[in-house]
């Protein structure tokens, strides 16, 4: 079975930098514990942070996040222009699972040389993508790297931003209550999450070229760049009706949703879950990936899940954005997260995390 530390992902050694990182960062906040422009920690995890900000009435959020090794795709392919999507869903999206609205990004683009077509490229789906999300973009930088950064193709860059959102109505999970529903939007692509995976176990199986190669009549770079849906418009809609909020990304379901069930000291069962696209389920079957790793690792058809006692409301403002949406479980008693495999080795059976 492959995992995901075999394709070079050192999650231990991570979370020790992060702590270091973490620790340096903890000892700054008291520059800014009194007063306007108060920050606090809404929500720390290793290096991760959410911060609000607080300005009389108004409390403001701050958070950041990249695409990550996603780029890749984008470069083997050499089509940048969703790469937009990928930065504000992981932005965009991580500000509403706390009940923030999303206002304004900057964003930072460091890259190895210029390529006037690919930042063309970047900068029109970063218009639309923008669009999509609500939000306006105020600043970004470009920097060229030279051999700091590397890649395929003639272009390599990282992209990373920082979103500014405004609280609209703090959404922690701690109110939920046993038989909650669990709505689930669908997610068609992989996100921006467990792309190291997706790289080691295409390489091994079609080679260096592998973007190139065809399955059931598609190039496997483009079921790979299959850009996230962006949820935020939806989710800010719902607002109101939502209790708990898990944005399905690093960590998959058992992570997120139960991040979000913990804070009630409640479990989840997802019984009625959607299928992984089909380049999830090629890459587990050619990569030999477990169920449970790959519910660990991707988020298996699923961009976001909303607890609420009115799902009908959820489902009838994901509809109204072309979300598809529907029940998949329900909050339940205990601290375990079931899921129900739709993954190729037990589908069907039920998995407990």
């Amino acid at each position: 079975m492959t995992t995901y530390k075999q394709a070079g992902v050192n999650i231990k050694l991570g979370d020790i930098c992060s702590r270091i990182m973490s620790e340096a960062a903890d000892r700054t906040f008291k520059n800014r514990q009194a007063g306007t422009g108060r920050v606090k920690i809404l929500e720390k995890k290793g290096l991760h942070r959410v911060i609000t900000v607080s300005f009389g009435k108004f409390v403001l959020m701050l958070n950041s996040d990249g695409i990550g090794t996603k780029v890749e795709f984008a470069e083997r392919m050499k089509k940048h222009d969703t790469m937009a999507y990928d930065l504000f869903a992981m932005l965009c999206d991580d500000s509403v699972r706390y009940g923030a609205e999303p206002v304004a990004v900057s964003n930072i683009l460091d890259v190895r040389s210029l390529n006037r077509e690919a930042v063309k490229q970047l900068a029109e789906g970063m218009v639309k993508a923008a669009r999509t999300a609500g939000v306006a973009v105020l600043s970004g930088e470009i920097a060229e790297l030279g051999k700091r950064v590397s890649g395929y193709g003639s272009m390599n860059y990282n992209w990373g931003g920082t979103v500014l959102s405004v609280m609209k109505r703090e959404v922690s999970g701690e109110n939920l209550k046993n038989g909650d529903a669990i709505v689930g939007f669908r997610e068609q692509g992989f996100r921006s999450n467990g792309i190291s995976l997706v790289r080691k176990i295409m390489e091994k199986e079609y080679g260096p070229e592998w973007h190139l190669k065809k399955e059931a009549g598609k190039r496997l770079g483009d079921m790979a760049l299959v850009p996230s849906t962006i949820y935020s418009k939806a989710v800010m809609q719902i607002i109101d009706y939502a209790k708990g909020i898990a944005h399905i990304t690093g960590g998959g379901i058992p992570g997120k949703l139960g991040r979000v069930t913990a804070a009630a000291g409640l479990g989840a069962e997802i019984s009625d879950p959607f299928e992984p696209c089909p380049m999830m389920s090629l890459c587990q079957e050619k990569g030999n990936v477990s169920d449970v790793e790959a519910y660990r690792t991707w988020n298996m058809g699923h961009g976001m899940l909303i607890v609420t006692d009115k799902p009908e409301k959820v489902m009838a403002a994901a509809a109204a954005y072309r979300i598809k949406a529907k029940i998949t479980g329900l909050i339940t008693r205990g601290n375990k997260i079931k899921i129900r495999s739709r993954g190729i080795f037990s589908s069907g059976e039920t998995i407990l995390f």
